[in-house]
């Protein structure tokens, strides 16, 4: 839950006589988009969530993503042809993203410089293929209210080596036993054990009466992996639930980021605009997406490099003609170049003062 192309946000007039506005407001909503796959499909009963568009398939985290893109999302392929993303121009900072960098970076060190991420981040939850036949049992889930049935195993200690891919060898990591898993899923699934909404108790639980460990695709920063998963057979559910078996500290897993400024962060100037993604990361390459409206004029991306940080954005100019404009909402993708490889720095928006995580979107 990571966005390749550049999304669009619907289109609606504004109230008084369609008179530009920037359409700030829309922004959560359109993020939300961003983020609608993998991440979010706890909330409804749909099927499994697809991977990442363009997304290439590497051993068990061995080293980033090594195998080519998927040929169904290459122009010419198959008879597919990708979208093309609306694309930034970068230009040097302009006084005014320079001085609210200077602010926004001082407001991070105040709240300590977050550091990046270790290993890769999940870009799903926990739990893969979750769908549910009744509100019941979604209700259940999300309470927390899940048992094993008497002779599924609880724990289970161990390795497993990753399936083979492309002939590579492939690396070991720690697995967990089912209890342990699922519980994992479920805290990351909701902040605290939920309440079952008037279901009667004994509807609001779910047995699992079976636990299978197989392997599945999985969603990460650096590309899609194979993983080990517990393949859960559930009481009076249609399709099995899997969730991730590999040990702590192989994933990091983080919710979208916050598009929310941090506090005492001062209103941003009209003319600003956030970086909505951080897409990409090769050296001293840093590719980001711009957040923007349809009719924004001379929409561009800037980066000011500090030792500590990187903060980036964009800047738009004002409509001469105060013209009527639909709120629409974009997300421009911008490569910058920095004077030296990014490292262990952090991206940080120039709007919110919050990290862009590598495939995690902002809502």
């Amino acid at each position: 839950m990571q966005p390749q192309g550049a999304p669009a946000g619907s289109v609606h007039p504004w109230d008084d006589g369609h008179r530009r506005r920037r359409p700030r407001a829309s922004v959560e909503a359109a993020a939300l988009l961003l983020a609608a796959t993998g991440l979010l499909a706890a909330c409804g009963t749909s099927a499994p969530s697809p991977g990442l568009p363009g997304g290439a398939v590497t051993d068990v985290l061995e080293g980033g993503v090594t195998g080519a893109p998927d040929a169904t999302d290459v122009p010419g392929q198959n008879g597919v042809v990708a979208p093309v993303a609306p694309v930034a121009p970068v230009r040097p900072a302009p006084p005014d993203f320079a001085g609210r960098a200077a602010v926004v970076a001082d407001a991070v060190r105040r709240a300590g410089v977050p550091t990046a991420p270790a290993v890769p981040v999940l870009l799903s939850g926990w739990a893969l293929d979750l769908g549910f036949d009744t509100d019941e049992q979604k209700i259940a889930w999300n309470a927390r209210k899940v048992d094993l049935a008497p002779g599924v195993p609880t724990h289970t200690t161990g390795t497993v080596t990753g399936p083979m891919t492309s002939g590579r060898a492939t690396r070991s990591v720690g697995v967990i036993g089912p209890r342990e898993a699922l519980d994992r899923a479920l805290r990351a699934d909701s902040d605290a054990p939920g309440s079952c909404d008037g279901v009667p108790a004994v509807s609001c639980r779910l047995v699992v009466t079976r636990a299978v460990r197989g392997d599945a695709p999985v969603r990460t920063s650096t590309g899609e992996v194979r993983l080990p998963v517990w393949r859960l057979t559930i009481d009076g559910l249609s399709h099995p639930i899997s969730v991730i078996a590999v040990a702590d500290g192989v994933l990091e897993w983080h919710v979208p980021g916050s598009v929310q400024p941090l506090p005492g962060l001062p209103e941003t100037a009209p003319l600003v605009h956030q970086a909505d993604r951080l897409i990409a990361v090769s050296g001293s390459t840093v590719e980001v997406g711009i957040g923007g409206g349809a009719c924004d004029v001379d929409l561009a991306a800037h980066v000011v490099e500090l030792d500590d940080m990187v903060v980036v954005g964009g800047t738009s100019q004002p409509d001469p003609q105060d013209t009527a404009c639909p709120a629409s909402y974009e997300s421009r993708s911008a490569r910058l170049q920095l004077a030296r490889p990014l490292g262990s720095r952090p991206v940080i928006d120039v709007v919110s003062g919050r990290p862009r995580i590598l495939g995690v979107p902002a809502y």
